[in-house]
């Protein structure tokens, strides 16, 4: 897959703020991606956190960055599990931010 300026983003991401403590994230899956070969998923998610590194970098402002990164890091734990095919493409994900969220990883979302 080429780099261009607008790469083929994978998934959508809502921000809900259910209460002020908490902020989740709802990650859904694109058709487009849902009906890719699993090595076609992996190659996009790649190129996908390849350009967001490259705004991560050249972005100035700490909250886009932090969001940013964020982002990256979510999508690279989502990686094994796409490879894997053991994630379902067709429901949402929430991923939950805030206080109650403190030292939850994927595995444990997922589990």
């Amino acid at each position: 897959m080429s780099a261009s300026a607008f790469p083929f983003v994978p998934f959508n991401i809502a921000v809900h703020d259910p209460h002020s403590q908490l902020r989740e994230l709802h990650l859904s899956f694109t058709a487009e991606f849902q009906q890719m070969e699993v090595n076609q998923r992996l190659e996009s998610m790649r190129a996908y956190i390849e350009s967001m590194v490259v705004q991560a970098k050249s972005t100035k402002d700490a909250g886009s960055q932090r969001g940013l990164m964020m982002v990256i890091e979510l999508t690279e734990q989502l990686l094994p599990h796409i490879q894997s095919e053991s994630m379902p493409l067709h429901e949402t994900l929430i991923v939950e931010i805030g206080e109650g969220a403190d030292g939850s990883s994927l595995e444990e979302l997922l589990g």
